[in-house]
């Protein structure tokens, strides 16, 4: 590095005649490759206004993008922390989201993180882990869920999320603050009306599925629709049930698509259709994906949840039994790991978890 690309340096004021010339050679050479420049006139505008900033914004942030199903590159998670084991929660378990109606065992929720994160990096993935914020309390009281970092970068930067729990009213600044420490843009941020736990499902590449529902309402769903297709993205828009008051399977639903839905290969998909509408199904079916059905035994243990670490390799809860056996027939490579404690920790499987931030350029539908 340059002297001259240090702040310290500028601030010392300490710069020669022989340190201007040579900072001006430099700054004429790459001005000189640059089509909106020409000596003695002003910048010319009218390039920027025509042509499309991927190329900056790579170049300012770095690359950032996870709109298909290539190769997984880089994640973002949040480590279980104490303050999800707080006993308040197991006083109003529905409210909370507490599945066993008690908090995790966190000691043996860390195991099983930790081993989830080592097979992330083995298979050379980098991993960024997130902070929890200084305190637990929110806007509406304790907050919870710091280890579900579900969201999913688009090429343009995140959209943060509004949520539709209470106990989540935290998301929208940690987030923000989380995504712009690690050096990733923020494309949009959910508000007014819009209320959106949004968990995208891509089939191929530019080609995904999003749920209106419990924890996605119509102007947060629209939203996201018009934010992907403007990324060049086809949207197909589920829709998906949810509880009025009875807490607990069936009656609950899912608050997001990623219970119900998950693409495991090109042309091939788990489902658990009894909380997705048929039009969805029969969508599936005309984009020639094949749907592989997860029982209701084995849905209460986040068979659906997997995390794709490229097409025909997944991370699935070891308590999938059968689902792993009927993916290992279809030639999926399955990496098990034990998700008990999260999900009884009401923090789902492995998608649910895990931000995905980069992947490489998968196939399209168009190669089934």
């Amino acid at each position: 590095m340059k002297k001259w690309e240090t702040r310290e340096w500028w601030e010392s004021r300490q710069w020669s005649e022989e340190d201007i010339e040579e900072m001006w050679q430099e700054e004429k050479e790459r001005l000189s490759q640059q089509p909106w420049f020409e000596s003695g006139k002003p910048c010319r505008t009218s390039v920027f206004c025509e042509r499309d900033g991927q190329e900056e914004l790579e170049l300012t942030w770095g690359k950032w993008g996870a709109q298909g199903i290539g190769k997984l590159r880089k994640v973002a998670l949040g480590r279980p922390h104490e303050y999800e084991i707080n006993p308040v929660f197991e006083k109003e378990p529905a409210y909370y989201r507490l599945y066993g109606n008690r908090v995790a065992d966190l000691d043996k929720w860390r195991k099983g993180f930790d081993e989830y994160v080592k097979v992330l990096e083995d298979e050379g993935i980098e991993v960024i882990l997130w902070d929890v914020p200084e305190t637990p309390i929110g806007p509406y009281g304790f907050l919870r869920l710091f280890n579900c970092v579900y969201f999913l970068a688009t090429k343009a930067g995140i959209i943060v999320p509004r949520p539709a729990m209470a106990g989540w009213m935290h998301i929208t600044k940690w987030v923000a603050e989380q995504t712009i420490k690690m050096g990733c843009p923020i494309l949009y941020m959910m508000h007014g009306k819009e209320c959106g736990e949004v968990t995208p499902n891509y089939l191929a590449e530019n080609s995904v599925i999003i749920n209106e529902g419990m924890t996605v309402n119509r102007e947060a769903c629209n939203k996201m629709k018009m934010l992907l297709e403007e990324l060049g993205d086809e949207v197909w828009v589920a829709h998906t049930p949810g509880p009025v008051d009875r807490w607990g399977f069936p009656s609950s639903g899912c608050s997001h698509l990623d219970w119900v839905l998950e693409t495991v290969d090109l042309g091939l998909a788990l489902v658990f259709p009894g909380f997705l509408d048929y039009s969805t199904i029969r969508y599936l079916n005309s984009q020639k994906v094949r749907l592989i059905e997860i029982s209701p035994e084995e849905y209460v243990q986040y068979g659906v949840n997997i995390l794709l670490l490229e097409p025909g390799k997944i991370i699935i809860p070891a308590a999938a039994k059968e689902t792993i056996k009927t993916l290992r027939k279809e030639g999926v490579e399955c990496i098990d790991i034990d998700f008990s404690e999260n999900a009884m920790g009401g923090t789902g499987g492995p998608a649910c978890i895990t931000a995905r931030l980069l992947r490489d350029p998968g196939p399209s539908l168009a190669d089934l």
